[in-house]
């Protein structure tokens, strides 16, 4: 088991959210997107200059600013489990 941000999640990638650390104001928006503790979610596209990610979550793309994924804990996927 491996913890890290979701910042530092490659392309095909998947990980598990643990905890969602972002600011009062985005972090409901980002819960109420399927961000939350448990959450699977899977990195499908990065930006030009790597901001933002795109992420698979709950078949849902959604694109989170590396300033907010950097707040967010996740265990990576390795080796087939988590």
């Amino acid at each position: 088991m491996r913890i890290d941000t979701l910042n530092n999640l490659n392309i095909d990638e998947e990980a598990i959210v643990l905890e969602n650390n972002v600011d009062s104001s985005n972090k409901q928006n980002l819960i109420n997107l399927g961000v939350g503790k448990g959450s699977k979610i899977k990195c499908l596209y990065v930006g030009p200059f790597r901001d933002p990610k795109a992420y698979m979550i709950k078949n849902v793309i959604l694109a989170i600013r590396d300033e907010d994924s950097k707040k967010i804990m996740i265990v990576r996927k390795e080796n087939g489990s988590y």
